[in-house]
């Protein structure tokens, strides 16, 4: 049985790891910690992953970790990761999912999880470190003198909740996303460290480069972020290998039951393979064709898919679907119909939240609202209008019954707030996903075809493995000659009358 964190604060002093297992060293010399920065925008010196896991088959996975930290991520005075995990644990502060859906999502009563951090080294010297009341944030020193990256090694054992949802072990096989301790971001000199919701995508990391091995027991297929390099199995283990670049998190799910289709998509003049994991469909060709075409049309629009893999995994992660780095998880319990609709609507957030980043946890109307919105224009433009059409009647049906609750109830249609002010997962998709997607359809026809498709171009190449803003995407859109500031702020501050 493995230990809980203490809810109150915790710090120990780390065991060292063996030195067979620090992959990564520190190189040349690094400015003084007088001169570090938090500002720093996501082009320079690259954050990078390297992650073990051994997984035993059941719930428990023996993690080591070493994060290599470029100095234009230090705050002088330490590093936070978060520990989402512990999210998942029976003290958290936060449940993982709304109560209406508790019963589907703990389909064998309630089970919990967590993330027992067990040493930590810094530039190969044990180090001291701190973990949060609540579980989730790891805090750890920065050395005294830097370099021009910072390591920081670490071992941790993992439990997996019995569950159908993010992280755990589902029914029909095993999620590992937000699994890892993960850099926090950096703002105004301070880490953001906000915590868990049941609500959205409470996720907000920066793009990094990832290289991961994973041993499962052989009978387990493998579905991953990035590309899978290598995969043997000696000894009753199945070892892979993966490696993703530039990506926003890594994602990896395990079936006894996967089946795959495979083809491809091009883009930019060179071919995307596209891999399908299922386990119940009745036409998976047809669903990964179908998520090769949104790859090569995205790509013709926004900007080419940089990556040489797209994987879509069906998984019962909740929410019909969600995204991850050059992955994503689609829902199998839903009619043909809506399930095409999501696997396009995840497709798209390879540029929206993969490409281009933005505060999910703010402002996660940006990234949905916009993803909602390019589904809907896929069809639209592969000649289905009449799909581009039900889907913003369905948004302004939704959004409207929402916005005629009596005040009591507490809804507010401000868009740029955080996920804790939601009340309800009906009141987030109202404001997020059904608004945003009519704050787009308006700009859509105001700014006209040509100028609106092109302002996302230049508000994807402009912000590429960034974080951008709405008065980033503002920005985009006046560099076609339309000013759409005051759209925007209409929507966003709740001023605009939708009907």
């Amino acid at each position: 049985m493995t230990s809980r964190p203490s809810r109150h604060t915790h710090r120990g002093l780390a065991h060292p790891l063996p030195a067979a297992l620090l992959l990564l060293v520190l190189s040349a010399a690094l400015l003084a910690l007088a001169a570090c920065s938090p500002q720093h925008t996501e082009k320079d010196a690259a954050l990078s992953y390297t992650i073990e896991l051994d997984f035993d088959g059941e719930r428990e996975i023996d993690l080591l970790q070493e994060v290599t930290v470029p100095s234009s991520r230090l705050l002088c005075s330490e590093l936070a990761f978060h520990l989402y995990p512990n999210a998942f644990s029976e003290t958290s502060f936060t449940p993982i999912c709304p109560a209406e859906e508790k019963e589907e999502v703990y389909y064998n009563g309630e089970s919990f999880g967590e993330i027992e951090i067990l040493s930590v080294e810094t530039c190969g010297k044990t180090s001291n470190y701190e973990i949060s009341e609540d579980g989730c944030i790891l805090r750890v020193p920065c050395p005294d003198a830097a370099e021009d990256t910072v390591t920081v090694a670490l071992r941790a054992r993992l439990l997996l909740p019995e569950c159908n949802a993010r992280f755990g072990v589902s029914e029909d096989g095993v999620h590992l996303t937000g699994f890892y301790p993960v850099l926090c971001m950096a703002e105004d000199g301070e880490w953001r460290t906000e915590g868990y919701s049941p609500f959205g995508d409470p996720f907000f990391s920066e793009s990094a480069d990832y290289s991961v091995t994973l041993r499962a027991p052989e009978g387990y297929v493998v579905a991953s972020s990035g590309e899978i390099l290598s995969s043997e199995v000696k000894g009753g283990v199945r070892t892979t290998y993966a490696e993703a670049g530039r990506v926003r998190d890594f994602a990896l799910f395990l079936s006894r039951d996967f089946k795959t289709e495979h083809t491809t998509a091009e883009t930019d003049g060179r071919e995307v393979e596209v891999r399908y994991f299922f386990t119940d469909d009745p036409d998976p060709r047809a669903t990964a064709l179908l998520a090769a075409r949104a790859v090569t049309r995205f790509s013709s629009l926004f900007g080419a898919y940089p990556y040489p893999v797209f994987s879509v995994v069906q998984a019962d992660t909740g929410a019909g679907g969600m995204e991850f780095g050059s992955l994503v998880a689609v829902t199998p319990d839903a009619s043909r119909e809506n399930y095409a609709f999501t696997v396009v609507h995840e497709t798209a957030h390879q540029w929206w939240f993969g490409i281009v980043g933005s505060d999910q946890l703010n402002e996660p109307w940006l990234d949905e609202g916009l993803t909602e919105f390019s589904a809907a224009y896929f069809f639209l433009q592969g000649g289905e209008p009449e799909r581009y059409r039900d889907a913003v009647l369905a948004a302004t049906a939704h959004y409207s019954r929402f916005a005629a609750l009596p005040e009591e109830v507490g809804f507010s249609g401000k868009m740029s707030r955080p996920l804790s002010s939601y009340v309800s997962a009906g009141e987030y998709v109202a404001v997020t996903y059904s608004k945003g997607l009519l704050l787009f359809d308006t700009l859509f026809t105001l700014a006209g075809e040509n100028s609106f498709i092109a302002a996302l171009a230049d508000y994807c190449r402009t912000h590429a493995y960034d974080t951008a803003t709405a008065d980033d995407l503002a920005a985009a859109f006046l560099s076609q000659g339309f000013d759409a500031s005051g759209v925007m702020n209409a929507f966003i501050n709740d001023t605009a009358l939708i009907r």
